[in-house]
């Protein structure tokens, strides 16, 4: 995986993993003044620092993690399943029948 910035590890560790974006391809932003930020080109994935897959299950040989960008299921080109896969588990036991408990 190829990274746009080194992250800036700290000592403490939180109860949620943080979830960076991740993309197949980025490209520089035309907008600002130079110099150009790298920014993601296409789908983007949620991913969680150590890990080899996105949430949604695809492998990340080679893509590259945008250390400065926390996923967002906000943008129109995240990818709906690492959107699912992200949300708390009662949000998406709701979403899914096949999870729901009948009482």
């Amino acid at each position: 995986m190829t990274s746009t910035l080194s992250p800036t590890l700290g000592g403490t560790k939180h109860a949620d993993p943080q979830l960076y974006v991740t993309a197949t391809h980025k490209v520089r932003s035309t907008s600002g003044k130079p110099p150009f930020a790298w920014v993601p080109y296409g789908v983007q994935h949620a991913w969680s620092a150590g890990s080899r897959k996105t949430l949604c299950g695809e492998w990340t040989s080679g893509w590259t993690v945008f250390w400065e960008r926390s996923f967002s299921a906000t943008p129109h080109d995240a990818c709906p399943a690492c959107v699912e896969a992200s949300l708390p588990e009662a949000s998406r036991r709701r979403l899914d029948p096949a999870l729901r408990r009948t009482a």
